[in-house]
């Protein structure tokens, strides 16, 4: 009986550990879950996302851009890069090119380089933006490997296809996005675009394979910049000394162009200074005279500013004009120096 009760006992404690041990994985995988500001970060983010894809195809299908500028638009798309907008090159896209592709079907999933290449060639090219995406309503973030979201949007292909000039229909879409974190950012990329469909919208998404091309390319990317230091200082060679004193000899060498225009400058100023002086003194001279014959023959004469003018300030100005352009000279001869 006793050893029965010990027993019952032992099954007891083992189920409450059990259900304590059950607990804590809750509670710790709570303490994992996303925040509320995570959560709305990564829907805003994705959302800018899809809109991102939205201008690079309205950008691939103008007429204006050249070939290269098209190729560079596709290629950052989904390489590291600023303009990144896919996770990575493996990214897969159901086909939605041919206007009589609407739903999914197998043999559409496409890889990214070759769905934007085919785009570029079968869309036909206007100076216009022909591609819409409407109401888009983005899900809330789940976490499987990764937190991730899925953007549902209908696409609006206004231009017609170049294989028989078929018109397009709008079409539902879902796209699936992963977000990362970086320091206290969140990143996010597309991962995968296809018909929305019920199979696609409760898909878990999967990490697109990178080819080895963008991995190296990512290495690079993700590579801190080491400044390798040394103790001894460049000593410079009889040769690069030369070499200096001779590029500082021509850097420091006088513009002698400049120098003869400061001259002929300089000349000129002093010219046209000594002839404005000259024409005050003659003028003053020649106004003094004539008021001193006045002057003799009127008992009560007025004074030579009230007779000579406005001679006398004519006379005053020209001579005032004269000793500033005289003066501002010797600032051109200080050139030539």
């Amino acid at each position: 009986m006793i050893q029965q009760m010990k027993m019952q006992r032992t099954t007891c404690w083992r189920m409450l550990a059990g259900f304590v041990v059950i607990l804590f994985c809750a509670n710790t995988s709570h303490g994992q879950a996303l925040s509320r500001k995570d959560a709305d970060e990564i829907r805003v983010l994705a959302r800018e996302k899809i809109k991102g894809l939205n201008d690079l195809l309205n950008a691939i299908s103008n007429e204006d851009l050249s070939n290269y500028e098209r190729r560079y638009l596709m290629m950052n798309s989904y390489m590291p890069s600023t303009d990144q907008i896919f996770v990575n090159d493996g990214v897969i896209i159901e086909d939605d090119i041919d206007p009589k592709h609407k739903a999914s079907a197998p043999g559409l999933d496409t890889p990214i380089e070759k769905y934007l290449s085919n785009f570029d060639l079968f869309y036909t090219k206007t100076e216009t933006n022909t591609i819409e995406f409407t109401n888009l309503v983005v899900s809330d973030v789940k976490v499987d490997k990764y937190p991730f979201v899925k953007v549902f949007y209908t696409q609006h292909f206004k231009g017609k296809s170049n294989k028989d000039n078929t018109a397009y229909t709008p079409i539902a879409r879902v796209a699936e996005l992963r977000a990362d974190k970086s320091g206290n950012d969140w990143i996010v990329y597309l991962t995968r675009v296809a018909f929305n469909s019920s199979d696609n919208a409760k898909a878990v998404p999967v990490t697109p394979k990178p080819s080895a091309t963008y991995d190296s390319l990512q290495r690079k990317k993700e590579e801190p910049v080491v400044a390798q230091t040394t103790d001894k200082k460049p000593v410079p060679t009889p040769e690069d000394a030369k070499e200096g004193e001779r590029v500082f000899k021509e850097i420091n060498k006088p513009d002698q162009a400049q120098i003869q225009r400061a001259r002929r400058t300089g000349i000129i100023k002093v010219g046209a200074g000594v002839a404005a002086l000259a024409f005050g003194a003659v003028t003053y001279s020649m106004l003094n005279k004539d008021y001193k014959d006045y002057k003799n023959r009127i008992q009560n004469p007025e004074g030579l500013t009230s007779y000579a003018k406005p001679g006398i300030y004519i006379s005053a100005g020209a001579a005032a004009v004269g000793l500033g352009v005289s003066l501002s000279s010797l600032f051109d001869f200080k050139k030539t120096r």
